[in-house]
Order: C-alpha cells, then sequence, then structure tokens
C-alpha cells in the first residue's frame, strides 16, 4: 500500500521530554481515570521484565515477557485456564516456537503467526490445531504465535523469526479482535483495566481517507522504560491524545456530543461528511472498525510483499471469537465484509473459519449454544483446535509442494 512512513523509535530523551513538557494532568476526568486504570504498578512490570524465575524456571507473568521490537513474546509457564478448570503447560523451543510435539527432530517448512488463536492459549502443550495437523500430515509445524497481538504485530514477528530461521510456507492466522489491535499503542487503553500484555506495542496509525498508514514501532525498547508506564506525568502526556483513547472514552460515555465523535473521526483520517450514522453508539463501532480493517489490509499487504520478495509461500487464515461465529451461524451480515471482499482477490489461500463452523453445523440438530460448547471454552477447546485442524488439511494439502507424505500418492 502506498503512502506508509516508518518512524523511527523514540529514544530516552525524547521519553523525557514527553513526560515533563505541556499541561500538567488534570486532578480527576475521565481521561485520567482511563489512563490510571490502564496503568501497570511497579510490581507487575517487574514480574514482566523478569522472565523464567524460581525452580521451575517459569514465568511470574503467566508467559507473557519483554520483547523491545515486538513489544512482548512468551517464555515457560503454567496457567489456571484450562477445560474442566485443569492446569495447562507452555514450553517453548530455543528460536521461540511453542514446544514442538511432533517430529522435533525434522526440519520444518512451515511456520504459523498470529495471535492467542495461533498460540492455542488454554490447552496444553501438543493439543493445538499444529500438532493435530502436523501428527495427520507427518511432519511438524511450528507455532509462533504469541496471545494479544495484532496482525501488525504478528507481521513483525514474521520478519524476525524469519531472518533467522527461514521456512517457506507462512501461515497469518487473523483473529476478529487483530484488526482493532493493529491500532493500539498501550494494549491495556482500550480495555481500560490492567491485562497480563497491557504494554506497549508497534502499531499503526491511519488515515482512512487518504488509504494511507503509518507503521510505528514499539514505543518503550529497554526494560527501564517499561517503568515510565508506572509514571502518571509521563502517561499522561504520551496518551492523552490518542485516537484510541479518545475512541473508548466516547464508547463509555452514555451521550456523546457529535463535535467528540467528530473529533475521533478526524483521529483516523475520517471527514465528518463520511458520519452516516444516527445511533452514536454504532457510529463510533462503525469508525473504529473502518479504521481496523484499512490497517489490516496494509498487514496483508505487507505479508504479500514480503514473502513474494523471500519465495516464501503465504496462507491467510480468519479466526473468531463465538459471537462472530454465532453471528455467521444466525445468517447475520458479517462486520468485516469490505475486508473478505478485497481478501477473495488475492492469490493464495484464504481461509475463512466462519464458513467451516456454518458447514460443520448444518449436520447438527442442537441449538447453536450447544454446539460451539464443543469447540470454545474461553478459546478453542482441545477439540476446537482439532475441528480448526481438520479445516485447514485439505487447503495445506493442495498448498504445499511437494504434497505432505501421506498424500504422495506415488510414493
Amino acid at each position: 500500500m502506498k503512502g506508509c512512513i516508518f518512524l523511527l523509535p523514540l529514544t530516552a530523551a525524547c521519553l523525557s521530554c514527553a513526560a515533563t513538557q505541556g499541561q500538567e494532568p488534570a486532578a480527576s476526568g475521565p481521561l485520567l481515570q482511563r489512563l490510571r486504570a490502564s496503568m501497570p504498578t511497579r510490581a507487575t512490570v517487574d514480574s514482566f521484565l523478569s522472565g523464567k524465575q524460581g525452580p521451575e524456571k517459569l514465568s511470574r507473568n503467566s508467559g507473557w515477557v519483554f520483547d523491545a521490537d515486538l513489544g512482548w513474546a512468551l517464555c515457560d509457564a503454567t496457567r489456571l485456564d484450562g477445560v474442566d478448570k485443569s492446569r495447562t503447560f507452555y514450553h517453548y523451543e530455543a528460536d521461540g516456537a511453542r514446544k514442538v510435539v511432533n517430529f522435533p527432530d525434522r526440519a520444518c517448512r512451515i511456520h504459523t503467526y498470529g495471535d492467542s488463536f495461533t498460540h492455542c492459549d488454554q490447552v496444553s502443550d501438543g493439543e493445538t490445531w499444529q500438532e493435530y495437523l502436523a501428527a495427520h500430515l507427518q511432519e511438524p509445524i511450528r507455532n509462533f504465535g504469541v496471545g494479544g497481538y495484532s496482525a501488525y504485530q504478528a507481521y513483525c514477528r514474521i520478519r524476525k523469526v524469519e531472518e533467522k530461521y527461514p521456512a517457506k510456507y507462512i501461515i497469518l492466522n487473523i483473529f476478529d479482535d487483530d484488526h482493532y489491535r493493529n491500532l493500539d499503542s498501550l494494549r491495556s487503553i482500550r480495555l481500560g483495566r490492567k491485562i497480563n500484555d497491557g504494554f506497549t506495542l508497534p502499531y499503526l496509525r491511519v488515515d482512512v481517507a487518504r488509504g494511507r498508514c503509518q507503521e510505528v514501532p514499539n514505543l518503550l525498547r529497554t526494560p527501564e522504560d517499561v517503568y515510565r508506564l508506572c509514571d502518571e506525568k509521563f502517561v499522561y502526556q504520551t496518551f492523552k491524545d490518542d485516537p484510541v483513547l479518545r475512541l473508548a472514552l466516547a464508547g463509555a460515555d452514555k451521550k456523546p456530543a457529535p463535535e467528540q465523535i467528530e473529533s475521533i473521526a478526524a483521529g483516523f483520517g475520517i471527514p465528518k461528511e463520511q458520519l452516516t450514522e444516527s445511533d452514536a453508539a454504532r457510529q463510533i463501532e462503525k469508525i473504529h472498525t473502518r479504521a481496523a480493517l484499512l490497517a489490516t489490509k496494509h498487514v496483508v499487504t505487507l505479508a504479500e510483499t514480503y514473502t513474494t520478495k523471500t519465495g516464501k509461500k503465504l496462507l491467510i487464515v480468519l479466526s473468531f471469537n463465538q459471537r462472530n461465529v454465532r453471528d455467521a451461524l444466525e445468517g447475520k451480515p458479517r462486520f468485516d465484509q469490505e475486508l473478505i471482499d478485497w481478501l477473495n482477490d488475492r492469490p493464495y489461500p484464504v481461509i475463512d473459519m466462519r464458513d467451516a463452523f456454518r458447514r460443520e453445523f448444518a449436520q447438527f440438530k442442537c441449538d447453536i449454544s450447544t454446539f460451539l460448547a464443543r469447540y470454545y471454552h474461553g478459546h478453542h477447546s482441545p477439540l476446537g483446535n482439532f475441528f480448526t485442524a481438520w479445516a485447514l488439511k485439505d487447503a495445506l494439502v493442495k498448498w504445499l509442494e511437494p504434497a505432505p507424505l501421506p498424500y504422495r500418492r506415488s510414493e
């Protein structure tokens, strides 16, 4: 996509200036309250930076750990988030991939990237869709998914990993919230609460009217800098004009003023003449979605360019939460139809998991809630990951050259 600008990372001096110049934070008000709710404690930052700890060498932050380029990555951890209230176990290879269970001694030609639906949160090593596919295809599939990633973060990780550990086949899995995460400069701002991955990240600034994106590196690039998120003055001065913050505040306002909505739209490059919704909440949602989908188009274009230039092959998977799958099963319009139409013209496989669930549901006589409970436990359950593997299988067999060993008919 033309018109994209690569910005240099801020220096420590710039960060210091950002914290001391300009207006002091107001004593109260929704904006400052939102920022305060988003700020980590020093103990939280300690855990985020410490990585593996203790005799078992497990993370104190459920696996999330600081990464200067990507915002965060993952390290060994256990969590209390599995099916039937079970513990889940997460381990990683030297290259950062999740533990390879099937065929770890073989060269790998398939790398997968994305967020927690790629990483497969809430299941243990060996219960991921990559491992189910690997067992069937008789070759390893490496899992470079990271919980909380945006599509843009996943692309940045492709560039970082593939430089040292190249593979020919790249699967980019984009979850429905990843579109919006592309726009987040500090993840916790949009949610308005503290989370394990509520830190700064590389993101995209968008101008919808011009169809342009700016790629912005992770703001806080040293462990020492991360502690600035505990400084109220720094957080206020750095993020007070963030368009996602303004959007989140308007969304929480029961009656946002028209001028407030127009200001939010302008922050994403949308002129007020294009604000056609009479309902304020619906208008805010539409602004956010237009900007988010433009960002994802940009990410996909970057991935296309990179894989073509490096001689790699690309496959896109679109994953969804229960609500969006339910909407698809009920025949409701798809929130991302603009992106779907755009992807239809791409010269590589694109798999929309809503279509797979729709075909599966047609074979059942139960209600939608009962059906979805088979496959979801917040994230996909082990059965949901097996279903995902089987939904991708045929496309991978056609995509890979030579075909996986079980499908080489002449051998």
